[in-house]
């Protein structure tokens, strides 16, 4: 682990505690004690992703081949629990919080609401069931999986002085099992960290219906320069909260532009990541106030100056859910 990155967590761990320490959230806003929300469900997944590993592409014939069609069907679950202190309205959680931008970790974390309306969310997370290729770029040859890593910390503050001004920093490591083609390419070599950055402002357009815009940039300082990439995020959300349903919606555009050469393609990497992603979510499920149902559905489409990297993923899924 490289010096900045203690300073990071020093940072955040001292955040932690100047926060606790010394501020105190509006008193009696919500019930005091733990509350709980479960759901599981299925997903359909369909990609042409040459990096995602499944038994639908394990083969490829040529790195310039065009990418055929695969699915799969995917368990989904989803899960929150968390103490609220009924002195100060602060909250302790672990579970999976609701991201957009992937497939939620194990987060353990604390929430410290403040007089003026907003509140400070500082946690730390790790996806430890991650798979990729151990060699993406083999042909004619089965292409085999190994464990993918990740973990890290994140600080979100949301409502700043009481305004719509949001801001949040993620800082992610990466870690890969058997790295095969970093061991073939130093270039290619796939550990390292991921810092990101975001910024928005949430303008209430009415009662229950908020619009979100927010940009940022993520730097991924991994160990192959090749890798290595600076890039830029424009997103724009849309919640819409009634007593019948919420309604999550976000529509957004990544660029990525890496470091150094690609040593197999001859070029500088440059992607372009185009997403939509909606959540319903239907509370009072069969007249229960204990049941809900999330129903969701996405797209992304990956374009790159290589071929071989571009991708579209359209993903699917229903989950039945119990709170209380």
């Amino acid at each position: 682990m490289g010096l900045k990155c203690w300073v990071v967590y020093a940072v955040l761990l001292l955040s932690f505690f100047f926060i606790s320490s010394s501020f105190a959230g509006p008193k009696g806003e919500k019930p005091a004690g733990f509350s709980a929300r479960f759901a599981a469900g299925a997903g359909y997944m369909a990609s042409t992703d040459q990096l995602k590993p499944n038994d639908g592409n394990k083969r490829v014939k040529d790195l310039d081949d065009n990418a055929n069609w695969f699915d799969q069907v995917i368990p989904l679950a989803i899960f929150d629990l968390r103490y609220t202190f009924a002195e100060s309205g602060r909250q302790v959680y672990f579970g999976t919080p609701f991201r957009t931008e992937g497939t939620p970790g194990l987060t353990l974390g604390a929430v410290f609401p403040f007089d003026d309306g907003g509140n400070i969310d500082i946690g730390a997370y790790v996806k430890p069931f991650g798979q990729v290729w151990e060699d993406p770029y083999i042909i004619d040859k089965d292409r085999h999986e190994t464990d993918e890593r990740i973990y890290g910390a994140k600080i979100d503050y949301a409502a700043i002085r009481g305004t719509g001004f949001e801001t949040g920093y993620t800082l992610a490591r990466i870690d890969i099992d058997d790295d095969e083609i970093g061991d073939r390419f130093d270039d290619l070599e796939r550990d390292g960290w991921v810092h990101k950055i975001r910024l928005g402002y949430a303008f209430q357009l009415g009662r229950g219906l908020v619009l979100v815009p927010s940009g940022g940039f993520a730097v991924g300082d991994l160990d192959g320069d090749a890798n290595r990439y600076l890039g830029y995020q424009f997103k724009v959300g849309l919640r819409r909260f009634t007593f019948d349903y919420l309604l999550n919606l976000t529509a957004g555009v990544d660029y990525q532009n890496y470091d150094d050469d690609h040593p197999i393609f001859d070029k500088d990497r440059e992607d372009v990541t185009f997403s939509v992603f909606g959540m319903f979510t239907r509370p009072n499920l069969f007249g229960y106030a204990s049941l809900f149902a999330n129903l969701m559905a996405g797209y992304r489409s990956r374009n790159s100056n290589i071929d071989f990297l571009e991708a579209n993923t359209v993903i699917s899924g229903l989950m039945i859910g119990y709170k209380f």
